[in-house]
Formats: C-alpha cells, sequence, structure tokens
C-alpha cells in the first residue's frame, strides 16, 4: 500500500491522488448501494480496498501545506474530524433509520407473482450515512 500510494502521489500529485482515493469510495458506496448479487457486494469491496488510500493521501497532503511548527496541530486536527465522523455519521444515521421506522432485522425480499424473489432489500439511507461519514468530510478538507 505505501508503495502504491508513494507512486501515485508522485505522479497525480496530492490533490489528485485524495480526488482518486474519494473517487473510489464513492463508487465502491454506490455499487454497495444498487449491487443486488452476492459477487457484487465482493467486486465493491476490493474497491473499497483502493478507496483506503484517502487518509493517507489527505495527511500527506496537510503535512506537505503545513508549517513545520503546525504539523502536530494539523495532524490533530485531521484526525479529529475523522474520528468525528466515524461517531457522528452512524449516529446521525442511526436516528434517521428510527425516524423512518427503517427495521433492517425486518426487511424481507419482495416477491413476484409466482413467489419468487426479487432480489436483497437494499437500503439506500444506509449507503449515504456511510457516504456522508467518509467522504464528505474528505472534500471539506481541501478547498
Amino acid at each position: 500500500m505505501t508503495v502504491f500510494l508513494t507512486i501515485l502521489m508522485r505522479s497525480l500529485g496530492n490533490k489528485n491522488t485524495v480526488l482518486l482515493g474519494l473517487g473510489f469510495q464513492m463508487f465502491q458506496l454506490a455499487w454497495y448501494g444498487f449491487g443486488s448479487q452476492a459477487w457484487m457486494m465482493w467486486a465493491a469491496g476490493t474497491v473499497a480496498a483502493m478507496s483506503s488510500i484517502t487518509f493517507p493521501a489527505v495527511s500527506a497532503l496537510v503535512s506537505r501545506n503545513a508549517e513545520s511548527d503546525q504539523q502536530g496541530v494539523a495532524q490533530g486536527i485531521i484526525t479529529g474530524i475523522r474520528g468525528l465522523c466515524n461517531g457522528l455519521g452512524p449516529a446521525l444515521y442511526g436516528f434517521i433509520f428510527y425516524m423512518f421506522h427503517v427495521e433492517l432485522t425486518e426487511l424481507e425480499p419482495e416477491l413476484s407473482s409466482d413467489n419468487a424473489a426479487l432480489g436483497h432489500p437494499r437500503p439506500t439511507v444506509l449507503v449515504w450515512g456511510v457516504y456522508s461519514s467518509y467522504v464528505l468530510p474528505g472534500c471539506l478538507i481541501h478547498p
């Protein structure tokens, strides 16, 4: 991962590497939300691995742009934002699930007229919950 990230940072630049990671993350979350087969979930997981370059790329971008005496403050802010979003994102969307009476344990697949399953239920709200926890804070970090 470190070698791959280094190659990307040198060839694309800091900001474009962050944007590439965010693009992979958006693609992966959309794939999770709209996928209807088990193989699609596994394939989306491989795309998720590619999106894991986002946080190290953001940290490197901030490190290169911060003054030497402000490195700890800058990295602390980035890590704090990440921790805050990891805590508030699921809590916020848990509340939204509660408001709209979404119970994931009670979701049953839709049946056609001959009682064949049409596919698995896809709670799209969950996708947006995960999306907001990771991608939106990443977009707020750089202008």
